[in-house]
């Protein structure tokens, strides 16, 4: 609503600077508006002036001075300011500021949000844990990340479909197979040396145990029993995940499996492209892809020399098949051990002359679970590790999905399970949920002392009103409402929905300082108005910030 508002002043006075012959006619570009960290500095600035510097060869300070000389901001604006060498900085109006708070009072907030994404469809795929384990914490990360990346584009403009892809084919397959059969071999009394690269869980036991109560029967042949086991175990814990999931709050769109692309053809079908393209070779009876025509990497296999296809294979299958179903944008989020995959898959699409440059690959750093302040180990096959269900159980769903969005995606986290599970200030989530409770108790205690409350459903009321907000405090709670759709902006441009939580944390800690020194509800009844449409507001805020985390706003803790 604001940067909108200056981002079309700036404009307006390129052109008028353009028909003084003071800018070149066919120059375009496009004002980038952003926040000071200083509140010396304004409440917003522009950098325009040094982009335009490269193209004009004059100094920053000088086009700052002309664009500021020919802007028409008076009515919007205090004042502005040339600072820094060259930024522009702009000083709004507590007028103009009261009424834009109006606008957004009586439209909603859905009015005002940014389109980013212009309606540009997305296929986001995330999660996709290998079927052969419960989801640990780490998964929980990349699920929260990508729950709440998905609902922030959706919010943008940006038309989403999320998907998970199940490698339920390969090697893995066969040693979860082989794990349940060695298992079911020592239920039946069986002395069994069990290898160390098989999956130890209980959760191994536990499949194995079900299937020896069902009485199941299995074929003589051993390579037989371990497929149809693999089959059952995989599926069996395909459903745990997505239960996991979906009380996690995240559902997704599609499902896609491995073994459905090489039943379709797509692995067959791509490996004769990149053949006939001449990027495959043989050496050592094995296929090889040439990354190194690509990117800086080495080649890499396809086919191992038993005539069995690696995971890279039917990964490149994977993607040509997305790429095949339209999507303006690819978007993966990895956990970060997948670093060194990225160059080749880019490699790959390069090869089949796909455009790499509309896949973004999100890498999620590991996370450190602590508990009385010791790291909790976590390994898949060992089934040394806390599951997402163990740690729901333990913190809720709200502060294991906030916790998972206090860092950026590519930075170790440190998740606190004794602050996660704090009923104080101390936990960011619970200090954010507060803030919207107390706004929330302020509304029904206003009801129920005789203030007429209706005008913040029927929205009738005078701007004037508004003009009663005059404390410093309140001026600053009605930037930082505003800067709520600054932050979805840059968060969804930069895919980082941590700026969210970070601005809903200082939102928060705004209001609960006004609320410790500012009385809402006052004998002076327009007072009173005023400052409910501010708070009402800045709820409203807070409840879709939070939603848009995949986070609960109660009315009452």
């Amino acid at each position: 609503m604001i940067k909108p508002e200056l981002e079309k002043r700036i404009k307006k006075a390129s052109e008028l600077l353009k028909k003084k012959g003071l800018l070149p006619g066919e120059l375009n570009f496009e004002p980038h508006i952003e926040t000071p960290r200083e509140k010396d500095f304004g409440d917003y600035s522009t950098n325009l002036p040094f982009i335009l510097s490269k193209i004009l060869k004059r100094p920053p300070n000088q086009i700052a001075q002309m664009i500021k000389d020919h802007l028409d901001v008076e009515d919007i604006c205090e004042r502005t300011s040339v600072a820094g060498g060259g930024f522009l900085n702009f000083y709004l109006r507590d007028s103009f500021l009261k009424d834009c708070l109006f606008s957004l009072f009586l439209e909603g907030l859905h009015r005002f949000m940014p389109d980013v994404g212009k309606g540009k469809k997305v296929l986001l795929e995330f999660v996709s844990s290998n079927p052969t384990g419960p989801l640990h914490v780490g998964h929980g990360r990349c699920a929260a990340f990508g729950d709440a990346l998905s609902r922030l584009l959706k919010k943008t403009g940006f038309d989403v479909t999320k998907e998970y892809y199940i490698n339920d084919a390969g090697k893995q397959m066969e040693m979860l197979g082989e794990s349940v059969y060695l298992r079911l071999k020592e239920l039946s009394g069986e002395r069994v040396d069990f290898p160390e690269n098989l999956y130890k869980g209980e959760y191994v036991k536990e499949i194995a145990k079900e299937l020896m109560d069902r009485k199941v029967v299995l074929p003589e042949e051993k390579s037989e029993s371990i497929k149809i086991l693999a089959r059952y175990a995989s599926e069996r814990i395909m459903g745990e995940i997505k239960e996991d999931l979906e009380r996690f709050g995240v559902f997704f769109d599609s499902f896609k499996k491995e073994s459905d692309l090489f039943g379709s053809g797509m692995v067959e079908e791509t490996l004769s492209f990149l053949q006939e393209s001449g990027y495959i070779y043989k050496k050592d009876g094995a296929v090889w892809f040439r990354t190194s025509l690509f990117e800086n990497d080495e080649d890499r296999v396809l086919v191992k020399s038993d005539g069995e296809k690696t995971y890279f294979t039917s990964d490149i299958a994977y993607h040509r098949e997305k790429f095949l179903r339209g999507y303006d944008l690819l978007i993966n989020v990895w956990g970060s051990d997948h670093h060194g995959y990225v160059p080749r898959l880019k490699a790959a699409l390069s090869a089949m002359n796909l455009d790499k440059e509309k896949l973004k690959i999100i890498l999620i750093q590991f996370v450190t679970l602590l508990k009385d302040g010791r790291p909790v180990g976590m390994s898949t096959r060992e089934g040394t590790y806390t599951t997402l269900r163990e740690l729901v159980d333990e913190v809720g769903k709200d502060a294991a999905r906030f916790f998972f969005l206090t860092r950026k995606s590519d930075a170790h986290l440190e998740f606190d399970l004794d602050l996660a599970k704090k009923k104080t200030n101390e936990n960011p989530v619970y200090y954010v949920q507060y803030a919207h409770a107390r706004i929330e108790s302020i509304l029904r205690c206003a009801k129920d002392q005789g203030f007429e409350t209706g005008f913040l459903e029927d929205k009738k009321i005078e701007r004037e009103i508004l003009d009663l907000l005059v404390l410093d405090e309140e001026m600053e709670l009605v930037k930082m409402i505003f800067r709520f759709f600054d932050t979805l902006e840059g968060a969804a441009r930069n895919l980082e929905p941590h700026r969210l939580t970070y601005y809903l944390i200082d939102l928060a800690g705004k209001f609960h300082t006004y609320y410790n020194t500012t009385r809402v509800l006052q004998e002076d009844h327009k007072l009173t108005r005023a400052r409910m449409v501010l708070v009402k507001t800045l709820k409203d805020a807070l409840k879709e910030g939070l939603g848009i985390l995949g986070v609960c706003a109660p009315e009452k803790m």
